[in-house]
């Protein structure tokens, strides 16, 4: 979800749509593959990591606020951007996953 947020953020800064509708579209597809996944396969138990769930809420919640703002410096989309490599940096390297039993 974090990158779909990105890309749109990209999408509204660049006033391109090409590279961010073509990361934005991966992004879903992986999300369909895995949703297929987890209804298909059905496994005992998945990993999750609630840090990391709470955020995409925070992200979601700013790129509204950024977007209904028409925010005036481009600081407001870089920032996010940014800050969204450093999060999943961050949940790369801190294991904070939980094992989620179905």
């Amino acid at each position: 979800m974090i990158v779909v947020i990105v890309s749109l953020l990209l999408m509204a800064y660049t006033k391109s749509m090409l590279l961010p509708v073509i990361c934005g579209s991966i992004a879903l597809l992986l999300f369909i593959g895995y949703s297929l996944w987890l209804w298909i396969k059905k496994p005992k138990s998945i990993i999750i990591n609630n840090w990391l769930s709470n955020l995409n809420g925070a992200f979601t919640l700013y790129y509204l606020i950024i977007i209904a703002t028409d925010a005036p410096n481009q600081w407001w989309y870089i920032t996010p951007i940014a800050f969204s490599v450093i999060l999943l940096f961050i949940s790369l390297v801190n294991n904070q996953d939980e094992n989620y039993d179905i």
